[in-house]
Order: C-alpha cells, then structure tokens, then sequence
C-alpha cells in the first residue's frame, strides 16, 4: 500500500497512523515562530499522557466496584507513572524563549492550558475514586486508619490507600510545576494574569482528591503519640 505521496507505507506506520499523527501540527510556513511546532507538540503529546491516565482511572474504579482490590491498584500505579513523567514533559518547554512563547501564545487566540480537556477530565474523576474505595472498606469493617494501624494485617488495602494518595500528591505536585512553568514563561504579576487567573492556579495546587487520606495520616500521628509527650534521648 502507498500513500497520497507513493511511498510504500509500512504495517507499523498503518497500525500507528504516523501519516496521520504527524500532520496533526501546522506546516512549516503555518509557524508564528520555530518553536511554535516545540509547544504544540509537547501540548498534544501531554493529551495522550492524559488519555491513558482517563482509562486507568476508570479500570480502577470497575476493579474496585467488582472487591478486585490488588487489579485495582494495579492500575493506579499506571497512573502515577505517567504523573511522574508529565512534569518532564512540560519541562520541554522551556527551550522556548518567552519572547517566542509570547509570540506562540498569540497565535493561540484564547486558548489556556486550563481548557486541557485531558487535565480537565482527569480533575474531575480523581475525587470519584473514593466512593468505591470507601466502600470497600466498609464491607470490611474497616476505616483508613485501622488500615494505617495495622498495614501488614491490610496488605492489600494499605496498597491501593498509598497508590490514592500518591495520585493526589503526584497531581498537586504536577499542577505546582504548571505554575513554576507559567512564572517562568508569562510571569505571574502581568495584567493578563492579576487577580482571579493566577489566584485560581494557586487555589489549584492545594485542592485534594482525597482529604480523609489526608487526614488519616494526622490521625495516625496522633494516634501513636508521636506528636506530643515525646522523651528525650538518654
């Protein structure tokens, strides 16, 4: 089979649709500036990081609905490797002077990275993983911090609780980074971004999925008495 071009084209370039993905960005002489191809591609490459984290993230919620506690887990760790990775990412971006970002960001009309429909749709089904999470510990007796008191005894359980928080960690970290990179190339302090913008990116950071999670681990600290009443070294 050939292309529109006659080139013989490849089973692997048919599976992956290269001729397809690869038209995705502007021409050459589309371009507002070299780098616009740079902060284009790294935008669509982070939507299909997103894409894969939106099906994980529903495979752990079918797996814990279906008491599929190990699976479920499983699948959060995929998740948290793509957040590990997508800071890297967007570091690609500081190749780009801002001079020539400011030039990119024009040519964006207005466009914002916080209409991601991928980060969008990933900030929205984070918080809904607890309810089945929950329940799975209420069929059990349990709370997060019998789970916490005794992980050894909740293997399992303790899992899945530790790859939960280290997703909201993983995602207020990733969106603390957005902001360092929007400080970086536009600046915090602009007329465009005073007030509620820039408030909201920073109201962002500390928003979190899980907020018993939280919790728990104060309660655990408490519990043990580590917090208070303390002896000193002999």
């Amino acid at each position: 089979m050939s292309n529109s071009k006659g080139k013989v084209v490849t089973d692997y370039e048919k599976y992956i649709r290269t001729e397809e993905l690869l038209n995705l960005q502007k021409t050459e002489d589309d371009l507002a500036c070299q780098d616009e191809l740079t902060f284009q591609m790294i935008h669509q490459i982070a939507e299909l990081h997103f894409k894969l984290m939106i099906q994980y993230i529903h495979e752990a919620d079918a797996q814990m609905k279906h008491q599929k506690i190990e699976e479920a887990t499983a699948q959060l760790r995929r998740v948290n490797m793509h957040l590990d990775h997508l800071p890297n990412v967007f570091d690609m971006v500081k190749v780009i002077s801002p001079k020539d970002y400011h030039t990119i960001r024009l040519a964006l009309g207005q466009g914002s990275g916080q209409d991601s429909p991928g980060f969008n749709e990933v900030l929205r089904l984070g918080p809904t993983l607890w309810e089945p999470c929950e329940q799975l510990l209420k069929t059990r007796g349990l709370s997060p911090l019998d789970v916490h008191k005794d992980p050894d005894a909740h293997k399992a359980l303790f899992d899945l609780l530790q790859a939960l928080i280290r997703f909201d960690e993983n995602f207020q970290s990733f969106r603390h980074s957005h902001i360092q990179l929007v400080r970086r190339m536009i600046g915090l302090n602009t007329q465009s971004l005073k007030g509620i913008p820039a408030q909201a990116l920073e109201r962002g950071v500390k928003y979190e999925f899980y907020p018993k999670l939280w919790q728990t681990i104060s309660d655990l600290t408490d519990w043990t008495g580590s917090s208070y009443d303390t002896k000193p070294l002999e």
